[in-house]
């Protein structure tokens, strides 16, 4: 269960935001990744090299920092979201392409690739396959969604037929159904509006308004579903944020419409799956703003030209998981 949305703001700044709603503690924090880090698949434990340096939400397992979300230094971005019963990879390698399990395609993607373009040239040569080698011990069934400098939104869903980017022009993302069931779906809440409904007469009596009532036909829980109806209508009625800093508090207001408080959303083995992070990706400034479920403060990590130039080894950034407050008398 995950949400995410691109967006774009007056000043011209490119951004892709996302909640990680999971159950299994993931333990991801600000993470950078240097050019030419050199990462072990836990397919066939072939190396591999990355070519540009990535900020993200990282966690390392066994060898290698693993990616959920982020950027690259070219502001190309990604994010990983649940794909459950959906998800279809090849079942059998292929010689001399790149063979990779699911979680490992962000690392891939973004440490070789500059842009939506070159993504899908690209991916010609990659191969998702169905396995249990990888870190989390059982496959991962994931789709994605990227976003470059240009605003360029597209998605990638393993449904069997390859690795097929498709045009995201909702601009949303959550998980099973596929994007274009969830599209489709939007038909039955064109109901929805921002402006109240006036007074209605059925019959001889005139039925008036009891507060705001536009938003009535928008679904409230916290299915995939739900979650991408609700940000679909919030991120099309939302005022177009005047600059980068205005643009990262509107993305976290959007993001707070579907953020998962723990406990209310149990799996069938009695775990909680929350969200464990949000995190907003300035792509042309090259921020990462993460904020952790146990505390409401906004981290932010840049992606500068000194860290590129001289930062050779993975870096993570800690951050506090207990609620910090400032405190006004």
């Amino acid at each position: 269960m995950c949400t995410s949305l691109s967006l774009g703001a007056l000043d011209g700044s490119k951004f892709l935001a996302r909640t990680m709603d999971f159950a299994f503690e993931l333990n991801g924090r600000p993470t950078f990744l240097p050019q030419e880090y050199k990462w072990i698949s836990s397919y066939d434990k072939k190396t591999y090299t990355t070519d540009y340096a990535i900020m993200g939400t990282g966690a390392k397992y066994g060898n290698n920092y693993m990616v959920a979300d982020g950027f690259n230094e070219y502001g190309l971005s990604a994010a990983e979201l649940y794909f459950a019963n959906a998800a279809k990879y090849d079942t059998e390698p292929t010689d001399g392409a790149i063979n990779l399990v699911a979680e490992e395609f962000i690392l891939w993607a973004l440490g070789n690739n500059k842009s939506i373009e070159d993504l899908k040239e690209n991916i010609k040569q990659v191969h998702l396959i169905e396995s249990n080698a990888g870190v989390m011990g059982q496959n991962q069934p994931l789709h994605f969604i990227f976003s470059d400098a240009t605003g360029a939104t597209y998605i990638l869903e393993p449904q069997g037929n390859g690795l097929v980017l498709q045009e995201d022009k909702v601009g949303v993302m959550t998980n099973t159904p596929d994007y274009n069931w969830h599209k489709t779906n939007l038909a039955n809440y064109l109901g929805a509006q921002t402006t109240n409904f006036g007074a209605k007469k059925f019959g001889d009596e005139e039925v008036i308004p009891l507060g705001q009532n536009g938003t009535f036909r928008l679904p409230g829980g916290y299915t995939a579903v739900d979650r991408f109806v609700r940000t679909a209508f919030i991120r099309n009625s939302t005022e177009t944020p005047k600059d980068n800093k205005q643009a990262v508090n509107t993305i976290l207001h959007m993001l707070d419409s579907v953020t998962i408080p723990r406990g209310v959303n149990i799996k069938e083995n009695g775990e909680a799956s929350y969200t464990q992070y949000q995190t907003v990706l300035d792509l042309t400034n090259k921020i990462m703003y993460f904020v952790p479920y146990g505390n409401r403060k906004v981290y932010a990590t840049k992606l500068t030209d000194d860290l590129i130039k001289n930062q050779k080894e993975p870096k993570e950034f800690e951050v506090s998981l207990d609620q910090e407050f400032e405190a006004l008398n």
